[in-house]
């Protein structure tokens, strides 16, 4: 087998003052195990960078992962209240012609609103285009007693426009509406004006004979 020689030579000047010289000797198996205990070093410090970014990673996506489903919820719940609020103004708009036209007594003349006839506008002047009406306050909001207090902070809000002839106090069938409601998630703050947050608009025609 071969082997390396190392050989070092003492100088006249030695504390022994005699010449002499030591012979070293490497064997191959021996410097291939040192150069092989570099390579497992610079392995495993690569495998560690690799995991740390995986980890890193991983967070990262997990993170974004909880941020969507919030945002799934917020908006799944502005729509739930939007479509609480168009319901609302539809039964009420069906109310008024019951009761224009002389009905007391059947459900939907007796349905439970505080929505009054005379805050609908009429077919020459829409104002569910105008988000400065809704901000305003010129919007019909719903009793918090229809959506609950404990999920939302500020209650969905609806319009009831009249859309063919007549005036909203007296109109009768045959007539057309059209309604339009938003609603909020339960992050928006109470209170009127531009809302930060979740917001769901909807919207139907309705047309009773």
């Amino acid at each position: 087998m071969a082997a390396l020689a190392l050989s070092i030579t003492t100088s006249p000047g030695d504390a022994s003052s005699a010449q002499g010289h030591l012979n070293l000797m490497l064997t191959p198996n021996q410097i291939t195990k040192q150069c092989q205990r570099g390579v497992v070093l610079i392995v495993a410090l690569i495998l560690l960078v690799i995991i740390s970014l995986l980890a890193a990673t991983s967070m990262r996506s997990a993170s974004s992962t909880e941020s969507i489903a919030g945002n799934v919820r917020t908006t799944a719940l502005a729509m739930e209240a939007a479509e609480i609020a168009l319901r609302h103004c539809e039964s009420s708009a069906i109310k008024f012609l019951k009761v224009h036209a002389g009905d007391t007594s059947s459900a939907e003349a007796t349905y439970a609103t505080t929505f009054v006839d005379g805050s609908m506008s009429v077919a020459n002047t829409l104002q569910w285009e105008s988000t400065s009406t809704w901000d305003s306050g010129g919007a019909y909001v719903l009793p918090t007693s229809l959506v609950g207090t404990a999920t939302y902070k500020r209650a969905p809000e609806c319009m009831i426009e009249l859309t063919s002839s007549g005036t909203p106090t007296t109109v009768v069938a045959p007539a057309s509406f059209v309604i339009t409601a938003r609603g909020f998630g339960p992050e928006v703050a109470a209170g009127t004006g531009r809302p930060s947050g979740s917001e769901v608009w909807l919207q139907s025609t309705i047309e009773v004979e």
